[in-house]
């Protein structure tokens, strides 16, 4: 069997991607937080592939106003494989991985600007036969399964710290969550989806003998996940923020 040649497998899987210019920068950025699973894709072949690459904010690099980026690559067929050497300057991001493409070894090293939930740059594509740089772009977005583990909240109400644990399944096509508070509190969470990258979920319960219903909405990154809740207590209407983390494995 014929294998493809290096520039035809890498134009193929890349050529969907958006061009991208260098423009002139600020000699000073702002940090930005790259943590989310960033999703692109292309056709090889005559087929179509959806790969990701889910990136999470690590330390400060000693003596460097730089940050590292951990994260995984996650091909179309569930392969995973870690990012090597990930770095955050400002909003420039940085990270490598090596691939096995037909039995010839490739090296990824990719470098693109972050902007919002757009991620461009260029991608340099190296094996034993030589080298050529690439333009790419990812899109950052939310999908059910980006959300699908156990994440451990924080809601102040007033200076009341609660920090209930969120447990979120696959049942189907569809998502369902259990919200847990301690032992005495069990609820199923109705209503939970994803729309526009928000996850969404309603509790409804009995608090001090009055009728609670609160109603959960935040944008998840990677394994953070930050929004607000509207509830009704009784005859009380008010919004507090949350806050959440996500008690699965390190990406």
């Amino acid at each position: 069997m014929c294998r493809l040649s290096f520039q035809v497998f890498w134009i193929a899987f890349l050529c969907a991607w958006s061009p991208f210019q260098l423009g002139a920068q600020d000699s000073v950025k702002k940090t930005v937080d790259p943590s989310g699973t960033w999703r692109w894709e292309y056709e090889l072949e005559g087929t179509q592939y959806k790969d990701l690459v889910r990136l999470k904010l690590g330390e400060d690099i000693k003596d460097s106003k730089d940050k590292v980026v951990q994260g995984k690559y996650e091909s179309t067929s569930g392969k995973k494989i870690a990012i090597e050497n990930g770095r955050l300057s400002g909003d420039t991001i940085r990270f490598e991985f090596k691939v096995n493409f037909q039995g010839m070894d490739v090296k990824l090293e990719f470098e693109g600007t972050i902007k919002n939930d757009t991620l461009t740059g260029k991608v340099n594509a190296s094996t034993a036969e030589g080298s050529r740089d690439l333009d790419w772009s990812a899109t950052r977005s939310v999908m059910p399964e980006d959300v699908v583990g156990k994440w451990k909240l924080r809601i102040d109400a007033n200076g009341n710290i609660m920090e209930p644990i969120l447990t979120v399944s696959r049942d189907g096509d569809k998502l369902k969550a259990s919200y847990a508070l301690g032992n005495d509190v069990q609820i199923q969470a109705k209503e939970i989806k994803i729309e526009k990258n928000e996850l969404s979920f309603t509790i409804e319960t009995d608090f001090e003998g009055s009728k609670i219903k609160a109603d959960f909405m935040g944008r998840p990154y990677g394994d953070k996940l930050k929004g607000s809740i509207d509830y009704v207590l009784g005859g009380d209407v008010g919004e507090v923020d949350f806050s959440g983390q996500k008690q699965e494995e390190s990406i």
